[in-house]
């Protein structure tokens, strides 16, 4: 591909320095490859899944996209909750990448329909009050070596503000109401057997003709921390 960088979005509840496997192979295919912590998250972030507004995560985007100027061609990756970020950003053209991958974006989730009806009202009363991380060591990762890394990490969070939960639903149904919108080339892979995002929110994405939409076969969550990496 020439001259080529990408910025990756990690997922919600972790941090950059769990996707440095994945820059590091990309980086090997000649791909440049730089990780951000989004707002919220990370070692520097002292208030650990809660953010104030989504603009906070906008000027993140912004800031990280910034790295890629000098590049000829432009990817932007993301993980989860990095996904829907990503396809928020070039919907909303706050950026404008070349390339868009997406592994088990989140444009739907496992939360139970109380709690999910529940994050408006309580963003309102009660923004700081938390609900658990869906994420258990059945549900992330078919490698056992990355559940026990993930469960021993002191920067991966086990739970969200309402406050987050509620900006997170209202970026999730403007990407799924203007998901016909995107125009950008576009590989999306989604694990079958994800319990934590469910492959049915892809459904729309994948009926588009500039995205390869790939099913990965026995796979859960994170599609690129296991051995269908």
């Amino acid at each position: 591909m020439g001259n080529t960088g990408a910025l990756l979005l990690h997922g919600l509840f972790e941090h950059k320095g769990r996707h440095q496997i994945n820059a590091d192979w990309f980086n090997n295919l000649k791909i440049d490859t730089n990780l951000i912590d989004l707002p919220g998250h990370g070692k520097d972030d002292l208030n650990r899944g809660d953010i104030e507004s989504w603009e906070l995560n906008d000027q993140a985007v912004i800031k990280g996209f910034e790295s890629l100027k000098h590049y000829d061609n432009k990817i932007l990756i993301g993980h989860s909750y990095g996904g829907v970020l990503a396809t928020y950003s070039v919907l909303k053209e706050i950026i404008s990448p070349d390339f868009l991958i997406l592994s088990a974006p989140l444009f739907k989730d496992n939360y139970p329909k109380a709690i999910r009806s529940l994050s408006k009202p309580m963003a309102s009363i009660a923004p700081k009050l938390r609900a658990p991380s869906p994420v258990n060591k059945r549900n992330i990762s078919t490698d056992m070596d990355v559940v026990k890394d993930y469960f021993s990490d002191p920067l991966v969070f086990r739970s969200l503000s309402f406050r987050f939960g509620y900006l997170i639903t209202e970026a999730q149904k403007y990407v799924n109401e203007n998901i016909s919108k995107l125009e950008l080339p576009t590989i999306v892979l989604h694990g079958k057997k994800d319990k934590i995002v469910p492959i049915s929110g892809c459904s729309e994405i994948s009926k588009l003709k500039n995205v390869t939409f790939i099913e990965v076969e026995n796979s859960k969550h994170e599609i690129l921390n296991q051995d269908t990496r």
